[in-house]
């Protein structure tokens, strides 16, 4: 019988996680701040009528949902961008194999920080976008590789409470890559993105 150690995971820092991100868009659309009401949050990304935050992690915390709201109260459709490989590396969040003949992701979010499955359902002008592999060194804009998942549908065991005891979703992979979320962030429509490329 073999024993299979796992192997360190190896990612950057969530800084430098950062500004790769944000090169994937000139400098004038990062670190964007976004007034409304006497109150300014900024945003890591703005583009268009799109938003994006960025997270290191699955962690939701309450001002996830404030931060949300206060970005589609002005008029922005939210994406908030979650790099999840330590979850996944770690066992808490788990591909599930495919639905839909292989066109859509299951997953099953063990131990979750927050009801993902309610969240997702009252939330129609925002997109959850995870990061399951690492991104690969260099330019991002002409990034290929597969490493994005849009959370499509979710559902928690428990939909009545803020932390469930576990959330299963499925995930869509459009955008796929950095340069089809390059594409929609610059007005591209999602069902177009391959066609385009």
């Amino acid at each position: 019988m073999l024993l299979h150690r796992k192997s360190a995971l190896q990612q950057n820092d969530p800084e430098t996680w950062k500004r790769q991100w944000q090169s994937l868009v000139p400098p004038e659309n990062r670190d964007v701040p976004i007034p409304l009401d006497g109150e300014t949050v900024t945003a890591f990304v703005q583009m268009n009528q799109f938003v994006m935050m960025l997270q290191d992690g699955l962690l939701m915390e309450a001002a996830f949902f404030d931060v949300c709201s206060f970005f589609q109260r002005a008029g922005y459709h939210v994406i908030w961008l979650m790099r999840c490989t330590q979850d996944i590396h770690n066992g808490y969040l788990k591909p599930k194999g495919f639905a839909e003949g292989g066109a859509r992701r299951k997953w099953l979010w063990k131990s979750p920080t927050t009801n993902f499955g309610r969240w997702t359902s009252d939330n129609f002008n925002a997109t959850i976008l995870l990061q399951h592999e690492p991104l690969p060194d260099g330019d991002i804009r002409t990034c290929e590789k597969p490493i994005l998942q849009r959370v499509i549908w979710a559902e928690s065991d428990d939909p009545t409470r803020m932390v469930p005891g576990k959330t299963r979703f499925l995930t869509a992979d459009l955008p796929a890559t950095p340069q089809e979320l390059l594409q929609w962030l610059s007005g591209t429509a999602l069902s177009k993105l391959r066609t385009k490329l």
